[in-house]
């Protein structure tokens, strides 16, 4: 039986696990740097229809039809007046049992931990140093355990210090004076909009995009905005 080590228990990492978990050739096993996923957050995400298709070899087409939701068409506005540009219909995109869905981010985590059991997922446990042996892989992590594996999978995020420990980019982050704000928000405050759509809102310094969340039609609010910080 191989090893596998996967190098964070994000989105990424969790599918893998769910993916190679039942193959009797693989022991599965997740090092995740914080003490715990945190599932009780209700942004969203969008899922495209390729993403689904995906998810549902581990059975994210079981997941309860109310807590996700398949919008239609991206509607497009001018911030500045309000007034509807043009849509995209990416309903056309849809295939059977795949659609294009959004959901709560925390429903997707669940959805991805409830599949795995609570041996695969190592936490506290921050990546420190990876070497190579001859057939195999050593890692060494903050907390000073050393651990081996066959096969190491690096998903611990875009700016990730597995990948900056085995490749020679080093992706550092650069501010370009542009902030991100994200939250909930009520369909009963949404109004001049298509509750079945995502409303994709531009303007010259700051864009926004609404997009219901599930068959309550919660809805997730996320923008950007131009801003110099000192």
């Amino acid at each position: 039986m191989k090893n596998i080590a996967i190098i964070g228990a994000g989105i990424s990492g969790l599918y893998l696990a769910n993916l190679l978990k039942d193959n009797r050739h693989y022991q599965v096993t997740i090092y995740e740097k914080k003490n715990s996923i945190v599932t009780n957050e209700g942004y969203g995400i969008q899922l495209s229809v390729n993403s689904v298709e995906y998810l549902n070899k581990i059975g994210f087409n079981s997941l309860n039809e109310e807590e996700k939701f398949n919008p239609k068409k991206i509607d497009f506005y001018d911030l500045k007046n309000l007034k509807k540009i043009c849509d995209l219909e990416i309903s056309k995109f849809n295939i059977e049992n795949c659609k294009y869905t959004t959901l709560k981010r925390s429903n997707l985590l669940q959805f991805l931990l409830d599949g795995l059991g609570d041996e695969i997922i190592k936490y506290n446990y921050n990546i420190n140093q990876i070497e190579y042996g001859k057939n195999t892989t050593n890692l060494t992590f903050d907390n000073g355990e050393k651990k081996t594996c066959d096969y190491l999978m690096i998903c611990d995020g875009v700016f990730s210090r597995g990948k900056s420990l085995i490749s020679a980019d080093k992706s550092n982050a650069v501010y370009n004076n542009s902030i991100a704000i994200r939250g909930s928000i009520s369909k009963n405050n949404l109004q001049n909009i298509n509750h079945e759509n995502i409303s994709l809102f531009l303007g010259s310094d700051f864009h926004y995009v609404v997009y219901p969340l599930n068959k309550d039609k919660n809805f997730n609010f996320i923008g950007i905005l131009k801003h110099k910080l000192n």
